[in-house]
């Protein structure tokens, strides 16, 4: 009769081993910076949803915010968020492999990670109502 031999759960010193692994294999950091970039291309699209027009109202007489402008305010911040934590977790992994592989450096992560800050930046500073 055959024993099977089942494998265990990584232990916790085998963790980081295998979290560095995962981190830096190329198929990450091409997912994670896939994902970064569509979900910057949403947050572009939704930015209408808190700009000048929803805040202020169209323009025509008696035009106010819109019915439901901090459920929309909400949205666009948490997917702000989500989306700068996924830029973040995609240049880590594009950044890991570079130090271990010599890769170059993920210039277009960095500069699509910047423009998600900038856009922190003036969404917090209340510039996108103006």
């Amino acid at each position: 009769m055959k024993k099977t031999t089942y494998q265990s759960s990584p232990s916790a010193g085998e963790f980081p081993v295998l979290m560095r692994r995962w981190g830096t294999a190329p198929l990450t950091g091409q997912v994670l910076s896939i994902l970064f970039g569509l979900l910057f291309l949403f947050q572009c699209m939704i930015m209408p949803l808190v700009g000048k027009a929803a805040m202020q109202g169209s323009g025509s007489p008696g035009a106010g915010p819109a019915e439901f402008a901090g459920r929309n305010q909400a949205f666009f911040s948490w997917m702000l968020l989500i989306t700068l934590g996924t830029g973040l977790l995609a240049f880590y992994s594009k950044w890991l492999r570079r130090k271990d592989d010599g890769s170059p450096f993920p210039s277009v992560t960095a500069g699509l990670l910047a423009l998600s800050a900038g856009l922190l930046l003036v969404y917090a500073a209340g510039w996108l109502k103006v």
